[in-house]
């Protein structure tokens, strides 16, 4: 199967493809929104005097736009073109966030957070829909594979050094941010205009995608995504505070962790087009969520870094499934000139469980413990397994025509 894998990566030619690069890179800035600020929540916290239930709306500012704004951004991607809505959210993204570097207080924190979570909602749902119109099938899933792969190879150092920064100054791994400025001048150079389906009217256009949003196997692909990061920002807000104050595990290591994630969802990210060519996708991702089910409850009777390391690795091995098999499941369920909107559809649900999700975990970390915060996670991961599992095995999430 790792023969098969590296087979699969070559195929994509993403070494001969400047625009793929680009593709890629916008991937992986996309990811530092979330995964650069973990480990430096501790010390905002601190700095900024910011109480524990609320330390995750430093996180709410920047996933909350993309909900109000995925439909207007679906839009634009399918009626305007792609590479102009990149081009601007990227430049927007690198220069809002690295302006945090200047900032010394949490109202300029979370007005610098929404304006980059504007940009991220321009970008992220771009990212899968190129993905989607540059290969099919198995080759499509195999280059979401290697988008997942990227991603997580940038998690091995960007918390770590995000860790590090933040023991300085809170605001400097912030400065991070700009690299998406010169990637947004690459991508207006490099990136091809994807030809545009022209329609008469717009309103023609919502109802398709609408049609297209409201069947059973849609809205199951959508759960996947809005599950997993429900799932994983409840987690990960609270695993750096979790290390601190009952490992003992200081600020400058606890990104650690996020690598050990990284490295289980490369493992698995990078052989997942071998994986989905003997196993159907949708009871692999429900295998994978079962697992993170495992491995949430497990991290609530951690005791010692070890254990924590080894659940944050097997986290991470189900993370590399779900992840570009949920993305590959969306693409390929809707037709080429609707793929904006559809995926934008899909963004409002995942964009709204990031957002509620440092809510409900600080309310029940404020109201229990960190502990029964995870076994509740525990707990929603099982039931979403259990009733995926009853609609596939009734055929309610049987392919429908396109």
């Amino acid at each position: 199967m790792f023969r098969e894998a590296v087979s699969d990566m070559r195929m994509l030619g993403v070494h001969r493809s400047a625009s793929l690069q680009v593709i890629f890179g916008s991937s992986v800035m996309m990811i530092m929104g979330v995964s650069l600020v973990y480990p430096v929540l501790p010390v905002i916290e601190e700095a900024l005097n910011i109480g524990k239930g609320q330390i995750g709306l430093v996180l709410t500012a920047f996933t909350l736009p993309a909900v109000f704004l995925s439909p207007l951004g679906g839009l634009l991607i399918d009626l305007r073109g792609r590479k102009q809505v990149l081009v601007i959210s990227l430049l927007l993204y690198g220069v809002s966030g690295s302006s945090i570097v200047f900032v010394d207080s949490l109202p300029l924190l979370l007005i610098s957070r929404f304006l980059q979570g504007v940009a991220y909602a321009g970008i992220m749902p771009l990212v899968v829909v190129l993905i989607g119109d540059t290969f099919s099938k198995e080759q499509e899933t195999t280059a979401q594979g290697v988008k997942v792969l990227l991603d997580r190879t940038a998690l091995l150092f960007i918390p770590a050094a995000a860790g590090g920064l933040a023991a300085i100054a809170w605001q400097l791994p912030f400065a991070l941010y700009a690299m998406a400025i010169p990637l947004g001048l690459a991508a207006w150079r490099w990136l091809p205009e994807q030809p545009i389906t022209k329609r008469t009217h717009a309103i023609t256009y919502v109802k398709e995608v609408f049609q297209s949003s409201m069947r059973v196997r849609s809205l199951t692909i959508f759960s996947m995504s809005s599950m997993r990061f429900f799932l994983e920002m409840s987690f990960f807000i609270y695993v750096p505070l979790y290390a601190i104050d009952r490992l003992g595990v200081e600020v400058s290591s606890g990104g650690l962790l996020f690598t050990v994630f990284a490295i289980g969802s490369i493992t698995t990210a990078g052989m997942v087009g071998a994986i989905v060519r003997r196993f159907e996708r949708v009871p692999i991702v429900i295998v994978a969520f079962a697992l993170q089910g495992v491995c949430l409850a497990a991290a609530s009777v951690s005791s010692d870094i070890w254990t924590m390391g080894g659940v944050m690795l097997v986290f991470g091995l189900a993370n590399g499934i779900i992840s570009p098999a949920q993305k590959s499941l969306l693409t390929q369920s809707v037709a080429s000139p609707l793929r904006g909107g559809f995926v934008a559809s899909d963004r409002i649900w995942q964009n709204t469980a990031k957002s509620i999700a440092p809510l409900v975990a600080g309310t029940l970390v404020v109201a229990t413990s960190i502990e029964t915060m995870f076994q509740v996670m525990a707990v929603l991961a099982f039931g979403w397994a259990f009733m995926v599992t009853v609609l596939h095995l009734r055929g309610a999430l049987r392919v429908e025509p396109i």
